[in-house]
C-alpha cells in the first residue's frame, strides 16, 4: 500500500501551504528502490544530530531500510540545517529559493518543505535554532508513524513500504510556550528503584543513572519538551552528584530548572548535609547558605539553566526561622537581593537576562499575596491546588511584567487529603481547560508538569505537552479527537475507533471518584496518630438509585471486559504497549473499584447473616488478586522484565491499597427464609410486610427493584400471587448464587392514565404486600420520579452567548462554562409539593484573581439565591471537592405548585463551570453520585 502523508491530519496541528510547480513531483520520505540519503553538517549542535541518529534508527524501524548520511548538499534527498549555523547550507538554500523568513530569530521553529531540484524532488528541514531543528527532524519520525513512547512504553510503529510527501508540502511549526517539560517527583516506588536495581543497575543506593536520564530526555526531545526538574526527594541521589546525567541533557537539548524549593539548581533535600552545614536557616546561617548556592552556580552557571529563586525548607516545607508573615516577607526579599548578586556574579553580569523563576507554592502564595515585591524579570510561576485546579493567574497588572507567568501543574501528588500515585486518570478535559485559561491570562514562558514516575502517565504527559507545543491543537469539542488520534498512532484507526469511548469513560468514571480515593480514607489527618486514616464504607449507596453501588461495579466490570475483549485482536508488536497505556489502568481501576465496593457490600449483607456476603466477599479478594496479577504482568512478564520495579501496586503502603476488609464466612441457617430488601430502604423488610414501591412516572422512565436474599443453602423461591396487568417483573440476571434481584417496571402500553395497584409476592412462602403507583406523565421536559429530577448541566433549554460545552469534563463528561453574567435556563416539571433541595454541582476550580466564585439560582420568579463555593486551600470542604471532583451545593426552594417550573443558573463571577443539578424533594437523601446513567457508547 502507498501512505501519502497528508498536511491536515488533526494530531499534529500545523500551518500547511501547496503550491503547483510545473512537472513538481511528490517526495517519497520511504521507498524500497530508493532509500533515503541525508546531509547534516557537522558543526550543528550535539541534539541536532542525537535527533537526526533517532530518526534515521525510526526509518529503520519502520521501513526495514535506515537512510544513509552523506556530505554533499546536491546528492542529498534530505537536507537538514539550522537557519545561519552554516555558510555553505545558506547559500544553497538561498540558490534554491527556500525561503527561512518565517524562522529568522524565532525561538524553536521549524520548517519541513519539498522543493524540486533539478527536476527531482528533496525534502528540506529547517530550524530557527538547535532544538527547532531537532524538532523538525523527529516532525518526520511522527510522519512515518513513530511514536514518542516507542522506548517508554514499548509502542511499535506500524511497517511501511511506502510513504509520500506531496508536492508543494510545507510543514511550519513553533512552539505557544517557551519552556515545556517535566517533573519527576515522587520517584520513591517506581523510577528510583527501577533504574538503580533493574535498569542501571549500580551498588549505589537511590541513584538514577544517566542512561536512565537518556531516556527521560530523548522522551522529552520526541515530545517537543526542553525542560526538567530531575527527580529530589531525599531517598534518590542528586541529579548533580551522579556522573554523566549532566552531558546526557546537553546531548538531548534539556533544560535543566529545578522545584519550587530547589533554589539556584541546589537540590537541599538531598544536598544539605546538616552535620556538615548547620542549620538551613537562612536568618542564622546565611553565610554558610550563601556559599553552598555558590558552589553551584560555578559549576553549572555557563551552562543553559532556569533558576528558581526565594526560599522554602530543605524539602517541602516552610522557610525555617521565620514566624509571621511580615517576617516571612522581610526574608524572602533578602535572599532575593543576595541570590540575584550570586547569578550576576557567576552566570551573567546583567542579571536581568538570567532566566528565573519564582514559584508561589503552598504558604509562599500567602507571602506572595502580602506583597512581596518580585523583580521584574523573573518568571512567576503558579500552581494548581495539587489536583489539577489552578488556584491563582496573573492579573492584570501582573501580566505587563518582563518576565512573564508560568504553571506547575499535578497529574500526581502525594500528599493531603490523599495521593493519587499509582494510576494516572485526570481528565484530559481538566487539563485543557485549565491550561487553556493559564495560556488566556498569560501563562506562556514556562508550563512544568508533575508526573511522578512518568508511567503509567503516558497520554496525560502527551496532551499536556501537545497543548504546550501548539495551545490551539484542541478545541472543547475536539478533546475526544485528540485522543482518538492518538489511540489511531498507537494500535490503528479499528482499534482506536473502539478504544476512544472507552477510555473517555475510564476517566469520566474516575473524576466521578479515583481509583486512589475508593478507601474513603486520609493521608496526613492531623488529628488521627499517624496521619493516615482506615478504610470505610464508600457512600455509594447499594439501596438508592437502582443501586449505584453495582451500577459503578458495573460500568467498571463492562470496560474492563471491552478492553480484554479487544485484547485479543490487537497485533502481537502491539501487545505489550496495549497493556502498559491501555490494560492496566482500566482493568487496575475496574479491579481497585470492585474491591471496595463488594467488600461494603460483604460487609453490609453478613450484619443480617446474608449468605450472598460470602459471593461479595470471593468477588473482592478475586479484585484484590486481579491488582497483584496485572501487576505481576507489568514488572515481570512485559519485555523480559524489563519494567520490574517500575510498576507498585501499594505506593506508600497506604491502607486503600491493602487486602480488603472482609466478614467472616456467614453459616448457612437451614429453615430460614429468604430476606426481601427494596429500593430506597436501609434495612430489610420484615416478613408479610406492607411497604410503598418507587412509583414509576413515564416520561421518567424509570424503574425499581426488590432484592432477595437467601438465608440458607436452597434456591429461593419466588411467585407473584397478584399482579396488576400493566406491571412488568423480571428478574434480572446478576451470577448470584444467594441474591436474586427483581426489576419492576411499567408496560406503558397498558397504561392510560395515572394508577395506583397492589402487588402481592410470595419468598420461600413469606408474603409481601407492595403498592405501586404509575403516573402517567407526558410533559416533554424533565420529570420528576422518586421524588427527584436529576440532570446534565448540558440538557439546558436555552444558554447565554459565549456558553461553552466542554467535551469530556466533569462527571457528566460535557460540563457548561459560563461567562461572567451568563445564564442557563431550564424547564422541569415536578409532581411533589413542598420544600425541595437544589443541588447544583460545579468544577471545583478557583477564583483565579482572589475574591469570590459564585452562581445565582432561582426556581420560578422567586428572588435569586447567590452562592459563594470558593474554598481555603486544605479546608475540608476543599478536601472534600477534590476527592469528589464537584463541588456540590445545596440551596432550599419552596415549590408547592406542581408543575411546571423554570431553573436559572447565572454566573456571577468568571470561570464557573456547571457540572450536573438535581432537585431532590428528599432533602437528607443519602448517595453520592447524582443519578444520570453512564453509557461506554457516548
Amino acid at each position: 500500500m502507498k501512505h501519502i502523508f497528508r498536511p491536515f491530519l488533526l494530531l499534529f496541528c500545523f500551518e500547511a501551504t501547496l503550491f503547483t510547480p510545473l512537472f513538481a513531483e511528490d517526495f517519497s520520505l520511504i521507498s524500497k528502490e530508493k532509500p533515503a540519503t541525508v546531509y547534516l553538517n557537522k558543526n550543528e549542535k550535539i541534539v541536532v544530530h542525537t535527533a537526526l541518529d533517532l530518526f534515521l534508527s525510526d526509518m529503520s524501524e519502520v521501513s526495514g531500510n535506515k537512510p544513509t548520511e552523506i556530505s554533499s548538499l546536491d546528492n542529498a534527498s534530505i537536507i537538514v540545517a539550522t537557519v545561519g549555523k552554516s555558510k555553505e547550507a545558506d547559500e544553497w538554500l538561498k540558490k534554491q529559493k527556500v525561503s527561512a523568513k518565517e524562522l529568522l530569530n524565532k525561538w524553536e521553529v521549524f520548517k519541513i518543505q519539498v522543493i524540486q531540484r533539478n527536476g527531482n524532488p528533496c525534502l528540506v528541514v529547517l530550524g530557527s535554532d538547535d532544538r527547532g531543528t531537532a524538532y523538525g527532524v523527529l516532525e518526520l519520525s511522527r510522519i512515518i508513524g513513530v511514536s514518542p513512547w516507542c522506548w517508554w512504553a514499548d509502542a511499535t510503529p506500524f511497517k511501511k513500504n511506502t510513504l509520500t510527501l506531496p508536492e508543494g508540502y510545507v510543514n511550519v511549526q513553533q512552539p505557544s510556550v517557551q519552556y515545556r517539560g517535566i517533573f519527576l517527583n515522587d520517584e520513591d516506588w517506581g523510577l528510583m528503584p527501577w533504574s538503580s536495581k533493574n535498569f542501571e543497575q549500580t551498588s549505589v543506593k537511590g541513584q538514577i543513572g544517566p542512561k536512565t536520564y537518556a531516556k527521560i530526555f530523548e522522551l522529552l526531545l520526541r515530545l517537543r519538551a526542553n525542560t526538567i526538574w530531575p527527580a529530589m526527594h531525599e531517598c534518590t541521589v542528586p541529579f548533580y552528584f551522579v556522573n554523566g546525567t549532566k552531558e546526557m541533557a546537553d546531548k538531548y537539548g534539556i533544560v535543566m530548572a529545578t522545584s519550587h524549593c530547589e533554589p539556584l539548581m541546589r537540590n537541599s533535600a538531598g544536598e544539605w548535609d546538616a552535620k556538615k552545614y548547620g542549620e538551613y536557616n537562612y536568618l542564622t546561617n546565611k553565610e554558610t547558605i550563601t556559599s553552598y548556592w555558590t558552589e553551584r552556580l560555578k559549576n553549572v552557571g555557563q551552562l543553559e539553566n532556569i533558576y528558581t529563586i526565594g526560599m522554602r525548607g530543605v524539602h517541602d516545607g516552610q522557610m525555617q526561622g521565620v514566624k509571621t508573615l511580615e517576617e516571612h516577607t522581610a526574608a524572602l526579599t533578602n535572599v532575593f537581593k543576595d541570590q540575584r548578586e550570586l547569578l550576576a556574579k557567576y552566570v551573567n553580569p546583567d542579571v536581568t537576562k538570567v532566566p528565573q523563576v519564582f514559584v508561589p507554592y503552598k504558604e509562599v502564595l500567602n507571602v506572595y499575596n502580602n506583597g512581596l515585591k518580585v523583580p521584574d524579570d523573573v518568571t512567576l510561576m503558579w500552581c494548581d491546588d495539587n489536583y489539577g485546579y489552578i488556584t491563582r493567574l496573573s492579573n492584570e497588572q501582573e501580566r505587563k511584567r518582563k518576565g512573564g507567568a508560568g504553571v506547575y501543574y499535578h497529574i500526581s501528588y502525594w500528599g493531603r487529603p490523599h495521593d493519587y500515585l499509582w494510576l494516572c486518570s485526570t481528565q484530559p478535559s481538566l487539563i485543557y481547560t485549565e491550561m487553556k485559561r493559564a495560556w488566556d491570562y498569560g501563562a506562556r514562558k514556562l508550563w512544568i508538569l508533575n508526573v511522578g514516575d512518568i508511567k503509567p502517565a503516558e497520554y496525560d504527559i502527551e496532551f499536556f505537552m501537545d497543548l504546550a507545543w501548539n495551545v490551539n491543537n484542541v478545541q472543547p469539542n475536539t478533546i475526544s479527537q485528540h485522543l482518538d488520534n492518538w489511540l489511531t498512532r498507537e494500535f490503528g484507526g479499528e482499534a482506536g475507533k473502539e478504544l476512544t469511548p472507552l477510555m473517555n469513560k475510564y476517566y469520566q468514571l474516575a473524576d466521578i471518584r479515583k481509583p486512589e480515593f475508593m478507601g474513603w480514607s486520609r493521608v496526613e489527618e492531623a488529628s488521627v496518630k499517624g496521619g493516615k486514616t482506615p478504610v470505610i464504607d464508600t457512600q455509594f449507596n447499594p439501596f438508592a438509585f437502582g443501586d449505584e453501588l453495582q451500577k459503578r461495579a458495573d460500568d467498571y466490570t463492562a470496560l474492563s471486559e471491552r478492553v480484554k475483549e479487544i485484547a485479543k485482536r490487537i497485533p502481537a508488536e502491539q501487545q505489550d504497549a496495549y497493556f502498559e497505556l491501555v490494560q492496566y489502568p482500566v482493568c487496575g481501576a475496574a479491579a481497585m473499584n470492585q474491591k471496595h465496593l463488594y467488600a461494603q457490600k460483604a460487609r453490609l449483607l453478613a450484619r443480617y447473616k446474608l449468605l450472598a456476603a460470602n459471593e461479595y466477599s470471593y468477588l473482592s479478594d478475586h479484585a484484590y488478586n486481579e491488582i497483584a496479577g496485572l501487576t505481576q504482568t507489568y514488572n515481570h512478564d512485559i519485555q523480559k522484565a524489563k519494567w520490574n520495579g517500575m510498576m507498585d501496586m501499594k505506593p506508600r503502603q497506604l491502607p486503600v491499597f491493602q487486602y480488603p476488609t472482609l466478614p467472616e464466612k456467614v453459616a448457612s441457617q437451614q429453615g430460614a427464609s429468604a430476606l426481601v430488601w427494596i429500593e430506597g430502604d436501609s434495612i430489610p423488610l420484615q416478613s408479610k410486610s406492607k411497604a410503598d414501591l418507587i412509583s414509576l412516572v413515564r416520561s421518567a422512565g424509570n424503574q425499581t427493584f426488590v432484592s432477595l436474599f437467601s438465608r440458607n443453602n436452597k434456591p429461593i423461591e419466588w411467585k407473584i400471587e397478584k399482579v396488576p396487568s400493566w406491571l412488568k417483573i423480571e428478574e434480572q440476571e446478576n451470577g448470584m448464587q444467594f441474591e436474586k434481584r427483581l426489576i419492576i417496571s411499567a408496560d406503558w402500553a397498558k397504561v392510560n392514565s395515572d394508577c395506583q395497584d397492589e402487588l402481592l409476592l410470595s419468598v420461600d412462602g413469606e408474603k409481601y404486600q407492595f403498592n405501586i403507583q404509575a403516573k402517567n406523565l407526558t410533559p416533554g421536559i424533565m420529570t420528576e420520579a422518586n421524588g427527584m429530577i436529576a440532570w446534565n448541566a448540558a440538557d439546558y433549554k436555552s444558554a447565554a452567548k459565549g456558553t461553552q460545552v466542554i467535551e469530556g469534563l466533569g462527571h457528566s463528561a460535557k460540563a457548561v462554562s459560563l461567562p461572567k453574567n451568563g445564564e442557563l435556563i431550564y424547564e422541569v416539571y415536578t409532581t411533589t409539593p413542598g420544600e425541595a433541595a437544589l443541588r447544583v454541582a460545579l468544577i471545583p476550580n478557583h477564583p483565579v484573581n482572589g475574591g469570590s466564585i459564585r452562581y445565582a439560582v432561582s426556581v420560578d420568579n422567586e428572588k435569586p439565591q447567590v452562592v459563594a463555593y470558593e474554598t481555603g486551600f486544605r479546608s475540608e470542604p476543599w478536601k472534600i471537592n477534590v476527592l469528589r471532583n464537584q463541588s456540590l451545593n445545596t440551596t432550599l426552594h419552596k415549590i408547592n405548585i406542581p408543575g411546571k417550573h423554570t431553573i436559572r443558573i447565572s454566573a456571577l463571577d468568571p470561570e464557573v463551570i456547571v457540572d450536573q443539578l438535581m432537585l431532590d424533594f428528599n432533602k437528607d437523601r443519602k448517595f453520592y453520585k447524582i443519578p444520570i446513567e453512564l453509557s461506554l457508547n457516548k
